[in-house]
């Protein structure tokens, strides 16, 4: 933006003319302005005086009344617009706390583990022979998965159990159980091998026992 020094010279010269002249009137036909009517008091009590005769003291207390009320709707629409905002800033920052929340890996973890779970139950649940033995062969990975977690060691799920305390849980030689049947299961095919369905049930709530204990479920 350009600044324009010739103009604001030619405002301000206009006002100090102006000031002057305004001083001179006032000065020559209303009350004398000096030192000593201004320090006294007697000059502003003059201009008081004559503003109040040319002005109504009735005209005087509306347009006070009304500047009042206006700032009264004035006030009102401020809280009100401060608490619309208020209420909008919120919910903005509540969605933003959603959408940018921390990732908290134990929820993600225990989301994963339940989806595992309720995959092999469902093939269990299912009407299907091969359903049935799909649902203990993944209930034995879960297995491995969680040992091989909680630092046994050992290439096979078998290696990593022989090293387990029997004392660790209670379900031990259920887990051994368990997986001796995915073994038959694995090694004898899950098409020629015939299998009951309480016999899965069974099977799978072995390792839900398991699971239990080991804290995955």
């Amino acid at each position: 933006m350009e600044d324009h020094p010739v103009a604001d010279t030619i405002i301000r010269d206009v006002a100090i003319v102006l000031g002057i002249a305004l001083i001179i009137y006032v000065s020559t036909n209303i009350t004398p302005l000096n030192v000593e009517t201004v320090a006294s008091g007697e000059a502003p009590e003059t201009l008081k005086a004559l503003l109040l005769s040319k002005v109504p003291i009735l005209a005087i207390k509306n347009f006070f009344l009304s500047i009042q009320s206006a700032l009264a709707v004035l006030g009102v629409a401020f809280l009100a617009g401060t608490f619309f905002a208020t209420l909008k800033i919120r919910e903005i920052h509540h969605k933003e706390h959603e959408k940018y929340e921390p990732i908290h890996l134990e929820e993600i973890a225990a989301k994963e583990k339940f989806v595992q779970w309720q995959v092999v139950l469902d093939h269990v649940n299912s009407e299907s022979p091969a359903e049935w033995k799909l649902a203990i062969l993944e209930a034995d990975n879960i297995l491995d998965e969680i040992l091989e977690d909680q630092g046994y060691a050992g290439e096979t799920l078998a290696d990593k159990l022989k090293t387990m305390s029997r004392t660790k849980i209670a379900s031990y030689d259920d887990i051994w159980d368990a997986h001796k049947m995915r073994n038959q299961i694995a090694h004898g095919g899950a098409i020629d091998m015939d299998m009951s369905k309480k016999l899965a049930r069974d099977t799978i709530a072995k390792f839900g026992n398991a699971f239990k204990e080991l804290g995955y479920l």
